[in-house]
């Protein structure tokens, strides 16, 4: 008997002692746990991927929000220029003698106090560097205060209508026969077609980056952090000599 229980036993590998069911269960297992390793581990490796793929869609997203913020500061930049550029041909224009006096004593207070005038183009605080005049006094930085008052869109559309009132058809006429106008007229004309398409070009940078921050995933993971929301430059840049009226245009007596 034992010499046939041990042959049994080498045959099987199986020892007497363990019991049938307990037998029939070891294989099934030893089987099915290699299987539920590896699901979890893929389970694991897919929520891993999953993960990694979305903080880097949120990443990109991210840097794309700065991107945008840095091009409409550096378009901000470029149009900053171009404003004092206009404003510096207008006060030259304004010292030729082919301008009446009124005229042009008009036009250089209207150019000097867009010369003059402090803080950022935009108050959105966005820009957080304002163009400051080289180096103010006391008083320097009492006149600057009140001279913030009022906004830089307001002192430019004020230059404006200046410039479509001062250099109209007539005087513009005056201006281009003048030698020594002809150049300041042509300064400014270039001076104020730059300022139009650097304010185009700087609103539709604002625009974009306000439309990709209206999304939803930008504002629900706050990708763009505490930077505050890009306003356009809404001021009057049409310095187009006014219509003179005409004789057809004067209603007629009855």
């Amino acid at each position: 008997m034992t010499t046939m229980t041990t042959a049994v036993t080498e045959a099987t590998g199986i020892p007497t002692g363990i019991p049938t069911n307990t037998v029939a269960v070891l294989p099934a297992v030893s089987s099915g746990t290699p299987a539920a390793m590896l699901s979890a581990w893929s389970l694991v490796a897919v929520l891993v991927g999953l993960a990694v793929a979305i903080g880097w869609a949120l990443y990109a997203r991210a840097v794309r929000v700065d991107r945008l913020h840095r091009q409409v500061l550096g378009s901000r930049a470029t149009l900053e220029a171009q404003l004092v550029h206009r404003a510096e041909a207008a006060a030259d224009l304004a010292t030729t003698r082919a301008l009446d006096p009124a005229s042009s004593l008009l036009l250089t207070r209207a150019a000097r106090e867009a010369l003059d005038a402090e803080g950022p183009i935009v108050d959105d605080g966005l820009d957080t560097s304002p163009r400051l005049d080289a180096a103010t006094d006391a008083a320097g930085v009492a006149a600057g205060a009140v001279r913030a008052t009022r906004s830089r869109a307001l002192i430019e559309s004020d230059l404006s209508r200046v410039l479509r009132t001062v250099v109209s058809e007539s005087a513009r006429c005056e201006l281009s026969e003048d030698p020594l106008s002809r150049p300041a007229l042509s300064r400014l004309d270039r001076a104020c077609s730059r300022l139009i398409l650097a304010r185009r070009f700087h609103n539709t940078h604002v625009s974009e980056a306000q439309a990709l921050r209206s999304r939803l995933l930008v504002r629900v993971c706050h990708l763009a952090g505490h930077a505050p929301m890009p306003q356009t430059f809404d001021a009057d840049d049409d310095t187009t000599p006014e219509a003179q009226p005409t004789h057809d245009d004067e209603v007629q007596p009855r």
